[in-house]
């Protein structure tokens, strides 16, 4: 991007408005992990995912006298579910960036927790 003195757009001398929109499509995501490396174009691909226990197929439980009893069986998957919510790709002057943002945010929260500790 271009910066340029005093144009338009919001600009005012060595200014600039910056808008956020959030689309219809925006949407908030937990995040477990990252999962991704290097795309073949040199660019960083990264997913996000959260990670759960399985949702058992079936769930088989006794039934006495028309009241719901212990479970009996489960069929389902073992282990931990990582769902993937996105797929990030980033040039490595974002990676950077994201990379500093998430240094300073960080920062913060260690400055924050010290305070706390320290009160």
């Amino acid at each position: 991007m271009t910066l340029k003195k005093g144009g338009n757009g919001g600009e005012k001398g060595d200014e600039m408005d910056f808008h956020y929109l959030k689309m219809s499509s925006y949407r908030s995501y937990h995040v477990d992990g990252v999962f991704g490396g290097l795309a073949p174009n040199g660019n960083l691909y990264m997913e996000l995912f959260i990670e759960r226990l399985p949702t058992p197929q079936i769930v088989k439980h006794k039934i006495t006298g028309g009241v719901l009893g212990d479970e009996i069986s489960r069929t389902g998957k073992s282990g931990i579910i990582r769902e993937i919510e996105a797929g990030l790709v980033l040039d490595m002057r974002i990676a950077r960036t994201l990379r500093d943002w998430l240094d300073t945010r960080i920062k913060e929260s260690d400055d924050r927790l010290k305070q706390i500790k320290e009160v």
